[in-house]
């Protein structure tokens, strides 16, 4: 009796010591799994393979990488009720799923294999609307023709909640704020594999604006008064009620930078009939801030020391304005600047800049936000030279209403007046380098050459002034699915810029001199992501863009650099360094007053001159490797050229790399590795460059390519 007792201890205590044995889970397999991969399977399940040695081992010694992940039998069911609810959520109603494991007692290591039957997807056959027969006929039409399915579609819950979610939202953005829905009820003919759809709606009564009442707090809430929570909100009482106009509401509340916080909702509890009153509650911060600056820099390789101060009035005499003053001034000799505040002071250099701005949320009664900002901005370098900045900005952004394709518009002016006192110092130092450059002549040589050039061309020096003026209109349509991640959807955008016209309609006003150059510029972007990929942190996503300077006065060759078309950088052909791509033919005039960063770019940096004719794309897919880190594969090509009858298919830049990301809560950081894959200006094979130099430009950047 005693040795049985003792057998059945002992093979109990062995099945139970297998049973706490852990086994890391190495692989997860599927089979028969033909419409969905095994990567996109993996995601859904609660079981997860185990990382790999390296993430194992950085884990134990920091905060990086993943603990190893063990075999749990118990997750199965979990794992199978997952896959179904999956497969039936996109029209796979007879899936069925077995599940399968092995265990390695020798290595203690577990392989799980899921076999997946999907059988025949369900495909629709029809998506009917209910209860709408009290909606307005104009509504009942215009919501059963955007719910109209494809009958030659696979049957997927996602395009039902996406049909009853637009329901929802443009009954309660038409006055029906209580409506409701249903759960979606779907029908299976078993023999055919069709689907039919019905969505029932309770939509209730059609509110109209009672009223608008308010409720102020916070330290400045007597210096903001109802009236103006009212105009800026823009809801008139006597309109149907709209969720979208509410949302938009709290948005322009925000916008005004008044409020810490701002709320816009309906009273349901003071309904009468047919009548609802909104409520906009708002905590107002104070009314000016002042904020002062030290800066410190090492600008020509010497310690700069500045201040800054800036003051802001909120509310500035009325109507949601904000008055902005800022100055800013540092010198290498910032002692003597404050016991001597002069700029004419031969011992000073240094900058000084002063800025004043005004910006308000509505112009002529509209929601135009509408800047007008001007600057003044002074500048001597040490033997090179003395510079005078006179600018101003006016832009007009107008907020669009809700049914547009175009969802941004704006309207900008910018005018800028400059002088530069170039010194021979200067000049012949970048003469000099210049001759280094472009001749490879020595040093000493080069020095020489440029000396007795200045000298004879420039005995004085040479004085730049230039005034340059654009007006310009942006605008787009985002149809994306998110803004900072697309993975869905496009973009579109246009710039259409017009340069100088307006002060040589001044010049020829009261008749006067003007050589600068007319031209005009227009720039069409896009981007299309496709759903290639089921999750939606992956997307492939495709860049087109094209771009083209006409001059119709003057000289080409005498438009600003800054003002002209670039290829290649963080956002762009990535295979090359920023503006890199630039047509052969250089066409710029240094004889047509050019601005010191043009003139230093050209001369001592012989940096591009840019083109007037772009035309540049991009295909990447975005893939999460883990967590918030992931991955990207892309192919850029494009660059620029002198002018459309210029271009050429074999000179097209291409390029190609990977990257990584890191997804935080506000913008991806990302980091680009980019290889000349076809140089149209070294058309030697790759095996003969040097990789680290000639081939290889990395990036660093914010957000996404494109």
């Amino acid at each position: 009796m005693k040795s049985k007792f003792l057998f059945i201890f002992l093979f109990a205590a062995g099945l139970f010591a297998q049973s706490n044995k852990k086994f890391e889970l190495t692989q997860i397999n599927f089979e028969g799994n033909s419409n969905f991969s095994s990567s996109v399977l993996r995601e859904i399940i609660y079981s997860k393979e185990s990382p790999n040695w390296l993430s194992q081992f950085l884990n134990k010694i920091s905060s990086l990488g993943s603990k190893a992940v063990y075999f749990d039998s118990l997750q199965i069911p979990s794992d199978i009720n997952a896959l179904t609810n999956f497969y039936q959520a996109r029209g796979f109603f007879k899936v069925k799923i077995k599940s399968n494991y092995k265990l390695d007692t020798s290595n203690n290591e577990a392989q799980l294999t899921y076999t997946v039957f999907e059988s025949q997807p369900v495909y629709f056959h029809s998506l009917s609307l209910k209860g709408l027969e009290w909606v307005a006929p104009e509504f009942q039409e215009l919501l059963s023709d955007y719910c109209r399915v494809d009958t030659n579609k696979i049957y997927e819950d996602a395009i039902v909640d996406e049909k009853k979610n637009y329901t929802l939202s443009f009954l309660r953005d038409h006055g029906f704020m209580l409506v409701n829905a249903d759960r979606p009820k779907v029908v299976i003919d078993t023999m055919k594999n069709k689907v039919d759809v019905e969505l029932k709606f309770s939509p209730g009564n059609r509110y109209k604006i009672s009223g608008l009442l308010t409720q102020r707090t916070g330290k400045g809430f007597e210096l903001v008064d109802d009236a103006l929570l009212k105009d800026i909100v823009g809801i008139k009482v006597g309109s149907w009620y709209s969720n979208y106009d509410i949302q938009r509401g709290t948005v322009r509340l925000f916008r005004t930078n008044l409020f810490t916080s701002a709320n816009v909702s309906s009273v349901i509890s003071d309904t009468s009939g047919n009548n609802v009153p909104l409520n906009i509650s708002a905590d107002i911060g104070l009314m000016h801030e002042l904020s002062p600056e030290i800066i410190m820099n090492n600008e020509d390789n010497t310690f700069n020391l500045g201040l800054a101060l800036n003051f802001i009035k909120k509310n500035f005499l009325g109507d949601a304005r904000k008055f902005t003053i800022g100055t800013s001034a540092a010198a290498q000799n910032i002692s003597e600047f404050i016991q001597h505040p002069s700029f004419a002071d031969s011992a000073f250099y240094g900058y000084f800049d002063a800025r004043i701005s005004i910006e308000q949320p509505f112009l002529f009664g509209e929601p135009i936000t509408t800047k007008l900002e001007t600057y003044f901005t002074a500048q001597k370098r040490k033997n090179e030279y003395n510079s005078t900045i006179i600018g101003g900005r006016l832009s007009f952004d107008f907020e669009l209403p809700q049914f547009t394709y175009f969802n941004s518009f704006n309207v900008y002016l910018n005018v800028e007046r400059s002088e530069y006192d170039y010194k021979k110092p200067y000049l012949k130092n970048l003469y000099s380098q210049s001759y280094q450059i472009k001749y490879g002549v020595p040093k000493d040589f080069a020095d020489s050459v440029a000396s007795n050039f200045v000298e004879v061309d420039f005995p004085n020096g040479y004085t730049s002034q230039s005034t340059n003026a654009a007006i310009g209109i942006n605008f787009g349509a985002n149809k994306t699915n998110d803004t900072f991640f697309p993975s869905n959807g496009y973009a579109l955008s246009f710039l259409f810029e017009d340069g100088n016209s307006i002060p040589y309609l001044i010049s020829r006003l009261f008749k006067s001199d003007f050589v600068r150059p007319l031209f005009f510029k227009g720039v069409f972007t896009s981007s299309l992501y496709l759903p290639v990929y089921d999750s939606k942190v992956d997307a492939l996503g495709i860049k087109f863009k094209i771009g083209q300077i006409f001059t119709y006065r003057g000289e080409q060759s005498a438009i600003p650099l800054n003002q002209r078309l670039y290829a290649g950088g963080s956002n762009s052909v990535r295979g090359w360094g920023t503006r890199q791509l630039v047509p052969k033919n250089i066409e710029f005039d240094l004889t047509a007053n050019p601005t010191q960063d043009d003139f230093e770019a050209f001369l001592s940096k012989g940096a591009a001159t840019g083109g007037f004719f772009l035309m540049e794309g991009s295909i990447e897919t975005r893939n999460r490797i883990l967590g918030r880190v992931g991955s990207a594969l892309f192919i850029d090509y494009g660059n620029t050229w002198n002018g459309y009858k210029e271009f050429r298919f074999d000179e097209i830049a291409v390029a190609a790399g990977f990257g990584l990301r890191y997804y935080s809560d506000f913008v991806p950081l990302r980091i680009d590795f980019g290889l000349k894959i076809y140089d149209p200006n070294d058309r030697r094979p790759m095996v003969k460059k040097e990789f680290w130099k000639e081939i290889l430009q990395f990036h660093i950047g914010i957000g996404e390519a494109f």
